[in-house]
């Protein structure tokens, strides 16, 4: 089975919401409802009995209950038994199940045949697992001639139930034109669907739509918004890309460490060859000095820490933009100082005020004249006042100016 395919079935398979019958019988609702508050023990006192009594939901609610060993030992074939029953009886979650267990060949021979009629019947009954998985064997050619179009056809069905995975499967074939006419606009619409529920693989194909324009507006901070969310979930192309944004400071300030760090992350989240992070770490590592070095290599144990990436991410950010903040201030002074010393003395003989403005009627103008910090101003009735200008920060120079403000 093609390994990326088979990566987004496992994901699913343990995060997925009980895919349980709508018409759920009677005392089924309690079992559910302490199993969606994590109440394993008592899901199962509620389930068991109904499941042994035949009740598909209940069946197809022990299969998950045992794959994923919540309130039971894990037991892969205790699963496969209670949703080959659910499923028999033509429970829609449990043949959905039942078929992406049998396409990836988990604790089961893989059998695609297996995996491709349980995957149609869970389809036909319109269960989005089902449909995404399907177009996933028609996608890949898994036990069926591969066609792109019945696979687009198929994604586009359970991405129109907001199936985060066939929204971004739906998403990437619009953007490489397979199955449907090259649309990068289609793409970045159902990759959005997709990343906006947290879909890290969407959240990255999303950023290179922003960073090359593809699809929508080119908009740098846009494509870091995306990378940063898809990297936080450990996915290495958002963190490896993320690190280059950071390394030549595109769409954010540029940053060694935070680049080093971020290579750090994506070269041990994927060690395959096509996972160039491990170059960029080396190449950038022949500018930086060794307390630099040190100082990624400590940023990057604090990113990886669970649960950690967003926190310490944000702490360093912060540390790093104060820090800007000072050295601008200190590099403002300093050029105080040298024009300060370059400046011509007034002579000690010469009116240092400008000249009275003209008087308008119902304003009150002013002429002021200053040097660095020191300032004189006539008023229009011609009152005379000297004063000191205060400092003003240019975001557009990067550099502290003298700000004499209005009259």
């Amino acid at each position: 089975m093609n390994k990326s395919f088979a990566l987004h079935l496992s994901v699913l398979a343990y995060t997925v919401v009980l895919f349980i019958a709508q018409n759920a019988w009677a005392g089924f609702d309690e079992g559910l409802a302490a199993y969606n508050r994590g109440d394993y023990a008592t899901a199962l006192k509620e389930w068991r009995p109904l499941a042994e009594a035949g009740n598909a939901a209940a069946q197809n609610g022990l299969g998950v209950m045992y794959e994923n060993g919540q309130g039971v030992p894990q037991d892969y074939q205790e699963a496969v038994k209670w949703y080959r029953k659910a499923a028999e009886q033509g429970n829609a979650g449990a043949q959905g199940m039942l078929g992406v267990i049998y396409a990836e060949g988990r604790n089961v021979p893989q059998d695609y045949a297996e995996a491709l009629k349980w995957l149609r019947k869970a389809a036909e009954q319109g269960s989005a697992l089902g449909q995404y998985g399907l177009g996933g064997m028609y996608k890949f050619g898994l036990g069926v001639p591969q066609d792109y179009q019945e696979a687009a056809k198929w994604f586009r069905k359970a991405a129109e139930q907001g199936f985060a995975l066939a929204q971004n499967s739906l998403g990437a074939m619009y953007s490489f034109g397979e199955g449907v006419p090259q649309d990068y606009a289609e793409a970045a619409k159902w990759l959005r669907m997709a990343a906006e529920q947290g879909h890290a693989m969407a959240q990255s194909h999303l950023g290179l739509m922003y960073a090359t324009g593809r699809g929508v507006p080119q908009d740098y901070q846009e494509a870091v918004k995306w990378y940063r969310k898809a990297a936080e979930q450990g996915n290495a192309v958002a963190q490896n890309t993320l690190g280059g944004m950071y390394e030549y400071g595109v769409g954010v300030p540029q940053d060694k460490m935070l680049a080093y760090a971020l290579y750090n992350l994506s070269a041990a989240a994927d060690a395959s060859k096509d996972n160039k992070a491990p170059q960029n770490r080396e190449r950038l590592t022949e500018s930086m000095s060794r307390n630099e070095i040190e100082a990624g290599q400590a940023l990057t144990r604090e990113l990886a820490k669970p649960g950690n990436f967003a926190k310490a991410l944000d702490a360093y950010l912060a540390k790093a933009a104060k820090k800007a903040g000072e050295r601008a201030a200190r590099e403002g002074r300093e050029a105080q100082k040298i024009a300060a010393q370059t400046q011509k003395p007034q002579a000690a003989t010469s009116d240092p005020f400008p000249p009275k403005p003209d008087k308008v009627a119902g304003r009150v103008s002013c002429s002021t004249r200053c040097i660095n910090a020191d300032c004189w101003r006539t008023y229009d009735d011609g009152r005379k006042v000297k004063f000191r200008a205060k400092q003003k920060w240019n975001p557009f120079d990067s550099r502290f100016e003298w700000d004499a403000g209005p009259c």
